[in-house]
């Protein structure tokens, strides 16, 4: 017997379609995920997850596998599908050859052989897609499966969800990619046979210095351990410089410079402050505009500090909304009635819903009642301004539109303020709010474990919350983090104000 048919008697293996994808993005990204994997929770899973659920009711009944997690039965169970005449589609189907395991999305039976279609959550077909989808063509044909046709099935941008749960234009099929999956398929031993080796537990973590690698085609986890084991630098390297030229940074290569105060001063932008913040990470000082005391003269009270979270959802569960529109679900208020008071985080007024077939009406009017019609609303970046900008769009909203152009006036956005007028080396050319707040007095800290700590986090808790299996329990628990982590972003902008306008 071969060893290819032992493995798939015994159902053992060690490489799975996601682990290759991981290693031929990085072969350390992959030893860590053998050895030490960091276990993470993101929404694009949950996303994924509700997709697939859309593509299991769009092509009809069969067998679906989805919920069984024993490999070894779902491994059985597809042969069993595969070689019977009652069963004509096959969901999540399980296959194993050169130990490796793939998991098809969808298989559907046809005339001579099998359609093998592959689900992704993105709204077009990826260059990254091809050697993701022929892995698994070529480990389902080495089980003896003729396949053909292939076809990768992803979300219909325009699709807008018009409610009852009514999906049936959601999905897009590309349907000329067969070919291009079968010249890859080739590839596929080869990327086994590399692999394979980093699993043993003696394999030593491979040597491999972070690039773009470490971005692309998609963001590694690892990257904080990777930076860990980097020494740490005596130089500040130019590229923190924000919106740097071509001339820039063709010349820093040319003459091979890394330090941020070997270069010249003709190629430092004025615009955006190149020079001093070269000027401020050599005195190891921060920099202060002469014009920042005029920039607060023109404020008003009671003065907003106002931040929002949105969530992208995928599969939409909210009439009259595509698949990545923002959608807002949250928004956070502190106000501040004179410049001699003190605020504290659970000073915040906010509002959060998750699925509310009005929400954005509710949304607005909420925020509209509570910052009033007078006093400066302090915003960091333009986040917030699209946002009410396409609310005014909303069919639901058209008749608010004068009074979110007047709240839009009232705006003021401390990411521009900052960025023309204040830089401290803590920054390290970073413009965020939580790096800005790391560099002046403040005693926010997003650093806690099983904090919500980002706007990823906070669309986690949307999926979390939205998701029926959700106990009463974890959901409250994630609206107590919720708010807490939107009310820390609106205090983190008072606390960056403050620091300002005393300085």
């Amino acid at each position: 017997i071969c060893i290819e048919d032992l493995l798939m008697r015994n159902n053992n293996y060690t490489l799975t379609k996601t682990k290759i994808t991981s290693g031929l993005q990085c072969h350390k990204k992959l030893w860590f995920d053998f050895h030490e994997p960091i276990k993470k929770d993101k929404f694009v899973f949950h996303s994924g997850n509700r997709f697939g659920a859309i593509v299991r009711k769009n092509y009809g009944q069969g067998l679906d596998l989805s919920d069984n997690f024993d490999v070894n039965d779902v491994v059985d169970r597809t042969q069993k599908a595969i070689k019977s005449n009652d069963i004509n589609v096959i969901y999540e189907g399980a296959f194993i050859y050169l130990d490796t395991l793939v998991k098809t999305d969808v298989l559907i039976r046809k005339k001579d052989g099998w359609e093998l279609l592959e689900a992704k959550s993105s709204t077009r077909l990826k260059d990254e897609h091809i050697p993701d989808i022929a892995i698994q063509a070529f480990v389902v044909k080495k089980c003896g499966v003729n396949l053909t046709s292939i076809k990768l099935i992803h979300i219909n941008k325009d699709f807008t969800y018009k409610g009852d749960q009514d999906y049936k234009d959601l999905i897009n099929e590309e349907n000329e990619i067969t070919s291009t999956v079968i010249l890859k398929e080739k590839e596929v031993p080869n990327y086994i046979k590399d692999l394979i080796p980093l699993a043993n537990k003696n394999s030593p973590c491979p040597n491999i210095t972070m690039g773009d690698h470490c971005e692309k085609p998609y963001s590694c986890d690892y990257r904080d351990r990777c930076k860990s084991l980097l020494p740490k630098p005596n130089v500040t390297s130019y590229e923190i410089l924000p919106y740097k030229s071509k001339e820039l940074k063709e010349y820093c290569k040319e003459k091979k410079i890394i330090d941020l105060q070997n270069v010249p001063t003709k190629f430092l932008n004025e615009k955006h402050n190149h020079k001093n913040i070269q000027e401020a990470h050599k005195t190891d000082k921060p920099w202060f505009s002469k014009n920042l005391k005029n920039v607060f003269k023109d404020i008003s009270f009671p003065v907003y500090f106002m931040d929002f979270e949105t969530v992208t959802q995928g599969v939409p569960i909210i009439k009259g909304t595509k698949p990545y529109y923002h959608l807002p679900f949250q928004w956070s208020v502190h106000k501040l009635e004179s410049i001699d008071k003190e605020i504290k985080l659970n000073d915040a007024e906010s509002f959060l819903d998750f699925e509310d077939q009005d929400i954005e009406r509710k949304f607005i009017e909420s925020l509209l009642k509570t910052v009033g019609e007078q006093g400066t609303i302090f915003v960091h970046s333009s986040f917030e301004k699209g946002v009410l900008d396409r609310l005014k769009d909303k069919d639901n909203c058209k008749d608010l539109t004068d009074k979110i152009d007047k709240l839009i006036s009232r705006l003021k956005d401390t990411l521009k303020i900052v960025r023309e007028n204040f830089y401290s080396p803590l920054m390290n050319g970073k413009y965020t709010i939580k790096k800005i707040i790391k560099a002046i007095p403040s005693n926010i800290s997003y650093d806690e474990k099983a904090n919500i700590t980002s706007g990823d986090d906070a669309q986690l808790a949307w999926f979390i919350c939205t998701d029926p299996k959700t106990s009463q329990k974890k959901r409250q628990q994630q609206i107590n983090l919720l708010k807490e982590y939107c009310s820390k972003d609106t205090l983190a902008i008072y606390d960056l104000v403050k620091y300002l306008i005393n300085n």
